[in-house]
């Protein structure tokens, strides 16, 4: 697949193709992580339109049942101040889990008792029965499965980017994503009026993606279990008064790492090879404690709080969890943005084989770096897992990417540094 991006986050111009491998390096504030965002809001977005469509319209279906039990609890006498079953019935199908059959059979055995109680109205009854009809319009109503998709970018994007889609000072942007010539997804960004979808959408066959961005969520568990995304509040209107918030990516992330919660067994699934890998590396495991609600790492036996670990610990342990809950599989993704900013050189070469490995199970891999270390262990284990022709290295400069491997110009950036460093040496040579 091949993306191509137009005045979007920090981006001018990019074009790039989703090879199973893709490195993008450069140097800061060029984009690198913009293309990381934009792949991650565009596989949520394809994937879970359904979901958000049908909570939707499960959501306005309670508030409708809401209406009803009000006008229920006017309407039915009370027995000594006791509040009738068929009442109690009624306040709980509009909090227990969404079930259309039980609720309207409650809602009509409620009308029943009503009627028997002498105390109904003409109008109690005409409302009830008019909002029963509107239940029946809402859930009889055919999906709009454009609309669905294009209000789905739109919720994910403003869950991630918050008002900063657009690069800035541009008023419009695109947004395209190509199967071969076969143009897959086209969006158009405006600033007043969001991104709005240019024909139809065909499916992908990335079917979940993972964002990594920082191994020290692990340490905000306190916060982030209260936390939610500008999704989460979309999604449930009210509940939201003293929460914190956070970007979807973060949000995904940390749902995906506590549940399920792994009972101290990381090898119960088919990547048993690799996360024996793993747990011989850092000598131990990371794994949710469900008792204490926290991330714990135990070695030799002994559990210690994840907070008192090493970052380079929390890397391969986030991958740990992630593998053991098989959230990384075949036909998913994983970025990761900048990794090397919590690893060792040593260990950063552990990770680049680590990621290969991932790529050869059917795994896609995108990771944005300014570490020669990282983006040469990448290369090397790729080309000797035979995975050069599905690979490619990018160059983020100016604020454009181009759709071509840069491998060189990326290492002639990258050593900038240490050409300063001779030039140093040389000035000294000069003075003595």
């Amino acid at each position: 697949m091949k993306l191509i991006l137009k005045n979007i986050g920090l981006l001018k111009q990019a074009e790039i193709t989703l090879y199973p491998l893709c490195v993008i390096a450069g140097e800061n504030d060029n984009g690198k992580s913009t293309v990381g965002k934009i792949v991650f809001c565009i596989i949520k977005a394809i994937n879970r339109y359904k979901e958000d469509l049908q909570e939707s319209k499960e959501y306005q279906v309670n508030e409708i049942l809401q209406e009803i039990y009000f006008k229920f609890r006017r309407a039915l006498p009370t027995d000594d101040g006791q509040i009738p079953d068929v009442l109690r019935q009624l306040r709980a199908i509009t909090t227990g889990p969404a079930n259309l059959p039980e609720q309207l059979a409650t809602v009509r055995e409620a009308l029943e008792q009503l009627e028997q109680s002498g105390t109904e109205t003409r109008s109690t009854r005409q409302d009830i029965m008019d909002a029963l009809e509107q239940i029946q319009l809402i859930t009889d109503q055919p999906e709009d499965t454009r609309q669905s998709i294009e209000n789905a970018f739109n919720k994910v994007f403003a869950s991630e980017f918050d008002a900063s889609l657009l690069l800035q000072g541009a008023k419009t942007g695109t947004i395209r994503l190509y199967d071969g010539d076969f143009l897959l997804i086209h969006l158009e960004v405006n600033a007043a009026s969001g991104a709005t979808l240019k024909g139809d959408v065909d499916p992908i066959n990335i079917k979940d993606v993972t964002f990594i961005d920082s191994p020290l969520i692990l340490n905000h568990h306190d916060l982030l279990i209260r936390s939610q995304s500008m999704l989460d509040v979309d999604r449930k209107p009210g509940r939201s008064l003293g929460r914190s918030y956070t970007t979807l990516h973060t949000k995904d992330l940390f749902d995906k790492l506590k549940e399920p919660a792994l009972p101290n067994d990381l090898f119960a699934t088919r990547n048993k090879a690799l996360l024996g890998n793993i747990q011989k590396l850092i000598a131990g495991e990371i794994s949710y404690d469900k008792s204490s609600r926290d991330f714990v790492f135990t070695k030799n036996a002994k559990s210690i709080s994840i907070k008192n670990t090493a970052s380079g610990i929390k890397v391969f342990g986030l991958l740990q969890i992630l593998l053991a809950n098989e959230v990384i599989s075949k036909n998913t993704m994983l970025i990761l943005d900048e990794p090397e900013n919590h690893l060792h050189p040593k260990w950063q070469l552990h990770l680049a084989r680590i990621l290969v490995e991932l790529i050869k199970e059917g795994i896609y891999v995108l990771v944005s770096s300014h570490s020669p270390y990282m983006i040469e262990a990448l290369k090397r284990y790729a080309d000797r897992a035979d995975l050069k022709d599905t690979s490619r290295f990018y160059l983020a400069e100016n604020r454009t990417i181009e759709d071509r491997n840069r491998l060189g110009e990326i290492f002639d950036v990258l050593t900038e540094p240490f050409e300063t460093f001779r030039q140093m040496d040389a000035e000294d040579l000069r003075d003595e």
